[in-house]
């Protein structure tokens, strides 16, 4: 994402907080990006629970590397934010055992 999108994502967020259907919307979204992240996964091989699980720990990594990426001291970049996001829950997973 581009500098327009981090310049309208604030924006957009406090329009989205202000609204329960805007709100439903946005966890829809996210649903879908799961499913569809499985689905990719599933279609490479790999069973369907894990699939699932990583879809969803994907789904978390994302919405936390793009809360920071909005930030206004932030200057790294969303995929960037969303690897080390990634790494964060691994390394939450491994210590949970």
């Amino acid at each position: 994402m581009g500098p327009f999108n981090r310049e309208l994502a604030p924006r957009l967020q406090a329009v989205i907080a202000t609204s329960t259907e805007l709100q439903e919307r946005s966890a829809l979204k996210q649903v879908g990006l799961a499913a569809a992240m499985a689905g990719a996964l599933r279609a490479r091989g790999v069973p369907d629970s894990a699939a699932s699980l990583a879809a969803e720990l994907g789904v978390l990594a994302f919405k936390e590397a793009y809360t920071t990426w909005l930030t206004p001291d932030n200057h790294q970049e969303l995929g960037e934010l969303t690897r080390k996001a990634i790494d964060g829950l691994r390394t939450t997973v491994t210590e949970l055992g």
